[in-house]
């Protein structure tokens, strides 16, 4: 049964909001979902980059302003 994390990555910049995703994606199994929450927009940004280079599914995304929300599925 596939879980669902979250990962605050509230008042931290780049890159590490990427090295945490990238590390706590690595722990996560096949189907898990993983949700990620900051308020650095461009830290935001360079999570999808990330996400999609690598082939992870984007199911929802929403950046605005400083703050932005990001659901990834470990396919």
């Amino acid at each position: 049964m596939p879980h669902t994390y979250t990962l605050n990555c509230i008042d931290l910049v780049c890159p590490l909001p990427v090295a945490k995703t990238k590390k706590k994606i690595s722990e996560m199994q096949s189907g898990d979902v993983l949700e990620i929450i900051g308020d650095f927009r461009e830290s935001g940004e360079n999570i999808l980059r990330f996400c999609e280079n690598q082939g992870y599914i984007v199911l929802e995304s929403q950046i605005e302003k400083d703050k932005y929300s990001i659901m990834i599925q470990k396919p």
